[in-house]
């Protein structure tokens, strides 16, 4: 048995602390589902509320993601990811760090994770990067402006390079530019020649054109360096 009946303390402590233990001794391992709500609650031999109260917990910590729906669930989360995000979006905040220099990073940095993503890539990976961009081409056929809050593209393309410091660096990054995306305005134009540059960036990887890809990916983010304005 993994997980044993909560006898004693604070419930949901003792739930966080099993579930935490499993992971970090490896019997749940990255992108692993936890058993259902239902089959924790016999388990545990516990109510709903101490129940969902400790996955609260859990997620807040970074251990683990909650996804809706009749294929989600808990899910082991890739470790780091909060205790790099949070100082970041912390020290964005105070003005410690700027919005050009992240983006500089950025510039930096996934030239390179693109090269290694259309050398390294999966068909999986081609579906989920081709599923990320199909997205807001889907908005724009349907007439409405596609709302850019995240980075699911370049974390898609990241996930395909299968360095897990590069998943881990994109994913910090999307958790920071969550709500900054937010204040800008972009217009359909905008949104046209990005899906566009996305495109290409695809096709390379999909093709494993590890010449042309890494001067896409600098091209694309330079563009939005300047429609950012930052």
């Amino acid at each position: 048995m993994v997980f044993n009946q909560v006898r004693q303390g604070r419930i949901s402590d003792n739930i966080v602390n099993q579930i935490k233990d499993a992971i970090l001794t490896g019997i749940y391992k990255t992108g692993d589902r936890l058993p259902s709500e239902s089959e924790l609650k016999k388990l545990f031999n516990v109510s709903r509320v101490p129940l969902r109260e400790a996955l609260r917990s859990l997620q807040e910590m970074g251990f683990i993601t909650i996804r809706p729906g009749v294929l989600g669930g808990a899910f082991v989360a890739q470790m780091g990811i909060k205790s790099v995000s949070d100082p970041l979006s912390s020290m964005l905040q105070l003005g410690n760090i700027k919005m050009s220099e992240i983006w500089e990073f950025r510039i930096l940095i996934e030239p390179g994770i693109s090269r290694l993503a259309a050398e390294r890539r999966s068909d999986l990976d081609i579906k989920q990067i081709e599923d990320a961009i199909s997205v807001r081409e889907k908005a724009m056929k349907d007439g409405r402006t596609p709302v850019i809050s995240n980075i699911d593209f370049h974390q898609a393309v990241a996930r395909a390079a299968k360095n897990p410091i590069a998943v881990m660096v994109l994913d910090a990054l999307a958790g920071v530019l969550l709500g900054e995306l937010r204040k800008f305005s972009f217009s359909m134009e905008d949104h046209k020649s990005m899906i566009k540059l996305h495109r290409n960036i695809f096709e390379c990887i999909k093709k494993k054109d590890t010449e042309r890809i890494g001067g896409l990916m600098q091209l694309h983010l330079i563009d939005m360096e300047k429609r950012l304005g930052i």
